[in-house]
């Protein structure tokens, strides 16, 4: 199995990547990798907000809720396994069921391979996701839906579609019919099949599950990047490229929503989502500015003491050099990690472009971070370029940093042979094969930590 089935130039350039930087990379460890990114994770996170709930509380209503939608669809008593992260304190994991035995039932959706990948993630379908509905479907039907792996179904199909194209996720309940979903000029919303089973097994999870500022849907290794970075109460906070707010809400939550995060992001709508974000959460800690991260720094800067830095950071970018206390880059990134991936369609060209970029982002965080502060790099890709190849090119142009370990340490090592030292793969943590398992730390998202210490005095 491969997500490039469609686009073999990528799968090629990948391969090429992973063999050039690490040695001890084979082929057949490639393949497991592609493989692995075409399957859903077997757990479900959840984030707490501990500054209005504890992590028991909300178990309880995540159970609660499951089991009673359990009941409505005919499977009680089906009952998930809700448990607390034995190392996260606010995380809650919730454990897939075994649903190899489900099978296709009434007429077919076809829908496009993004939700596809989302159904397999626990969510019900959306009308915008929904490509293909034959005519005589009424609310209330059952039906299998099947997601479009090459991309050639046209909107408003009617007709069953190509076997070797399409892949079954599960069942579903139709509320929405063709003429809500199709009619002309209609831009239609909301949820159009009510998923009840999916092949991944995964629970699905609806609006309705819990109280909206009790707790967020957030993959395990975007929990550990908070962890990671470590906010104290009153420090000042700067998270780069902030949209949509996830890890940014985190931050404020871990400081007890006490100090500074200026949040960042150079596209209008994205920061409004930050906002939102921050908003559901009833967050005051939280600054959101419209910001090219590379084009933060204030080329002329007079000293200046604690006080007077304090209220010139509120002002927004672009800011004093070494103003910050500690700093997410959270980078843009090639999204190679992102699972289940059912049909990816980035070009060699797009690849390419991602590892300038953020060298670029870096070379401005180093600048504004205090000395003895810290920087968390991440991205949710699994490319040596963007992730082990970054960290060697950080160290070895900012002489003022040092690599110390991203703790809490859940992932797994850096590659083998990718330039780093033994004791360097061991402070990162990357979230991919050959480290995989089946617990919720290893079946993840595919995803990068890497941790630095800017030096007190550099001579």
């Amino acid at each position: 199995m491969t997500p490039f089935m469609n686009n073999l130039e990528v799968e090629s350039y990948l391969k090429h990547e992973l063999l050039r930087n690490t040695e001890a990379c084979h082929e057949s460890q490639i393949d497991k990798l592609l493989s692995w990114l075409c399957t859903a994770p077997k757990f479900t996170t959840f984030r707490v907000n501990t500054l209005v709930s504890t992590v028991d509380e909300v178990c309880e209503i995540l159970a609660h809720h499951l089991y009673k939608q359990a009941a409505a669809h005919g499977n009680y008593p089906e009952i998930y396994n809700v448990t607390v992260h034995p190392k996260l304190p606010d995380t809650i994991v919730i454990g897939s069921m075994d649903k190899a035995n489900i099978r296709p039932q009434g007429k077919e959706v076809i829908v496009d391979a993004t939700c596809g990948a989302a159904v397999l993630r626990g969510a019900h379908v959306f009308a915008p996701g929904v490509m293909g509905m034959p005519a005589g479907i009424h609310c209330g039907d059952t039906v299998s839906v099947f997601a479009d792996i090459v991309g050639q179904c046209k909107k408003g199909f009617q007709k069953p579609y190509a076997q070797g194209s399409r892949m079954f996720l599960g069942i579903g309940v139709v509320r929405m019919e063709r003429k809500q979903l199709y009619a002309k000029d209609l831009k239609p919303a909301g949820v159009a099949i009510e998923m009840t089973a999916t092949i991944s097994g995964c629970p699905v999870i609806g609006a309705n599950c819990l109280p909206s500022n009790l707790a967020l849907l957030q993959n395990l290794p975007s929990i550990v990047c908070g962890h990671v970075l470590s906010p104290l109460q009153n420090e000042i906070i700067l998270d780069m490229c902030a949209a949509p707010g996830n890890k940014t809400s985190h931050l404020a939550m871990l400081m007890g929503d006490q100090g500074i995060i200026i949040a960042l992001d150079k596209t209008k709508s994205k920061v409004n989502n930050i906002v939102k974000r921050c908003q559901q959460f009833s967050l005051h800690s939280v600054h959101t500015f419209v910001c090219d991260s590379t084009k933060t720094i204030q080329k002329v800067a007079d000293p200046c003491d604690p006080k007077e830095r304090h209220n010139l950071v509120l002002q927004g970018p672009p800011f004093r050099p070494e103003s910050f206390d500690r700093i997410l880059l959270d980078a843009p990134c090639s999204a190679l990690g992102q699972r289940p991936q059912l049909a990816n369609r980035i070009t060699v060209n797009q690849l390419r472009s991602y590892p300038p970029l953020q060298r670029k982002l870096f070379h401005s965080a180093v600048s504004l971070l205090k000395p003895g502060g810290t920087l968390v790099y991440s991205t949710c890709t699994v490319t040596v370029d963007e992730n082990e190849g970054l960290v060697l090119w950080a160290l070895e142009h900012f002489l003022n940093l040092e690599l110390v370990p991203a703790e809490p340490l859940l992932g797994g090592p850096g590659l083998r042979r990718s330039g780093l030292t033994e004791e360097q793969r061991q402070c990162v943590q990357k979230f991919c094969p050959p480290i995989v398992g089946d617990d919720c730390d290893t079946d993840t998202v595919g995803f990068f930590i890497a941790c630095f210490r800017k030096k007190m005095q550099f001579l």
